[in-house]
């Protein structure tokens, strides 16, 4: 018998297939664009994604060469914060904006500079910032007041593919509680927050738990997926918190570091935890257990935009390495350090630990000594001193943390691993599949239909472990320590290049 663990990500949507002792098997995986029409606007067409969902389960079944009827068991995994409205016939009314957008800045700055908004924060354990439903939804509110009056529903992108596939609206209570709009300890939606935001909650899904099995689906919508009706759907939960569970960073002291497009690092708690100066989140997983920890805007996305702006020579070799494969090894000629050029990767904004959407990117101490390598080094070390940032900041709520599960699209690269280790200074496992959030869901689901439990189920064979170089680490401790000065410094400036670009 086999699961498949369906992954809604940002760029691209995966099904992994695993076996009955949860191998990997197969994968399978579609692409699409992030549309960006203006330079705060970060937008996704929602049925282009709900075609990507059908087309990687469809596909994988055919690719694995497997009798349909041994897949029995369907798990979701997606990206938090994304928000489209609908009608009453569920058609969208907007696109699907992503954590990405920044479009509400202004709205979120003034109310995350209020008592206000540590309140809300300290209630939903989501930082006030534009990824947030808050934000978003005052933004249509004022600047679309004909779609706001016309909003039936406010989704995810998870919870319009449930309406498409299986009729009715449910928002697991992991994605709910990234909204911002999600009482943590009461676990409902939050009134005063709905009143503020001026929606009531006829317009949002019911909240359902984690372990919630969806409906059947219709006979022709199995034919569309190639599945049968021995086949059942777990809601699951968001990626970020599936991550952990699929690499195995359930105990205390070890966290999981997924780097994809964005990067997050979390750890597992028994009880909601926020942080004093708002640096972290805190999210469901399930009745019992909760995520704590925090997410960047710029992962792989970064190094990819580098690639495709500064390397465009480079191309896949057929089989041989991809352009990807060759800047990085381009990248590791070049000492730890990147002989003193730093890079801030605040392409998009930035989330943890400094929640700041008009942060941008900047390399400093350029001098003539510096070569194409030292650029595309100096990228892939700020990516992770943006890591290493939201480590110390969750250190400092929840205590020492030792060891990092490490998972994601990075995770390929042993060089960019080994970067994290040094960096960090802790040692990095790496779990067998690097499809944790995928694995995650699949795992989820055994546990709601009681197949295994949750919490000793998700242990992964270790395919490699990282040891942090001390002389490395030694001199990325300075160069982390200049990153965070000079952030502090240009913080307030940031603003301004915001200005100029949207003039």
């Amino acid at each position: 018998m086999y699961s498949i663990g369906l992954d809604i990500g940002t760029t691209s949507t995966k099904a992994v297939l695993f076996s009955k002792d949860n191998k990997q098997v197969d994968d399978y995986e579609v692409t699409y664009p992030l549309i960006k029409e203006k330079p705060d606007f970060a937008e996704q067409d929602p049925e282009v994604i709900v075609a990507a969902c059908l087309k990687t389960i469809r596909e994988l079944v055919k690719q694995a060469s497997i009798n349909k009827e041994d897949i029995r068991l369907i798990g979701i995994s997606s990206a938090m914060h994304s928000l489209m409205v609908v009608d009453k016939n569920n058609v969208p009314l907007t696109p699907l904006i992503t954590w990405a957008d920044n479009r509400c800045a202004a709205f979120i700055k003034e109310l995350k500079s209020s008592s206000k908004g540590k309140h809300f924060y300290e209630k939903t354990g989501t930082p006030i910032h534009p990824m947030s439903w808050i934000g978003k939804i005052q933004w249509l509110r004022t600047e679309r007041p004909q779609i706001f009056k016309q909003a039936f529903k406010f989704l995810s992108i998870k919870e319009y593919l449930c309406k498409c596939l299986f009729g009715i609206y449910v928002v697991d209570q992991s994605l709910a509680s990234g909204t911002g709009l999600y009482h943590l300890k009461d676990r409902k939606w939050d009134e005063e927050i709905l009143k503020f935001i001026e929606i009531d909650n006829n317009q949002l899904s019911e909240i359902v738990p984690t372990t919630y099995e969806l409906p059947s689906l219709t006979s022709q919508r199995q034919l569309d997926l190639s599945l049968t009706d021995k086949c059942r759907f777990i809601i699951g939960a968001s990626d970020g918190v599936l991550a952990n569970v699929g690499a195995n960073a359930i105990k205390p002291g070890t966290i999981a570091v997924t780097i994809g497009t964005s990067g997050a690092v979390r750890t597992i708690a028994d009880k909601p935890i926020t942080d004093e100066h708002m640096r972290t989140f805190c999210y469901v997983l399930t009745d019992d257990s909760w995520v704590a920890g925090g997410a960047t805007n710029n992962g792989g996305l970064a190094l990819q935009w580098y690639l495709n702006e500064f390397a465009k020579e480079l191309k896949n070799i057929d089989g041989g390495k991809s352009a990807t494969e060759q800047i990085i090894q381009e990248a590791m000629t070049i000492p730890a350090g990147s002989q003193g050029l730093l890079f801030l990767p605040f392409l998009n904004g930035e989330r943890a630990p400094y929640w700041n959407p008009d942060a941008r990117g900047s390399f400093l101490g350029v001098s003539m000594i510096h070569k194409r390598a030292h650029f595309a080094r100096a990228v892939m070390e700020g990516v992770i001193y943006s890591v290493y940032s939201i480590v110390k900041g969750l250190q400092e709520s929840i205590g020492e943390l030792e060891i990092i599960q490490a998972s994601g699209g990075f995770a390929r690269s042993d060089e960019w691993v080994q970067m994290l280790a040094d960096i960090t200074g802790k040692e990095i496992h790496l779990p067998e599949t690097y499809h944790a959030s995928a694995l995650g869901a699949v795992l989820l689901a055994k546990h709601a239909i009681g197949e295994n439990y949750l919490f000793s189920a998700s242990k992964q064979i270790i395919n490699k472990v990282f040891i942090p170089n001390e002389d490395n680490h030694a001199r990325y401790e300075e160069m982390h320590n200049l990153y965070e000065r000079v952030y502090q410094k240009l913080e307030n400036e940031f603003a301004v290049f915001v200005e100029m670009q949207n003039k």
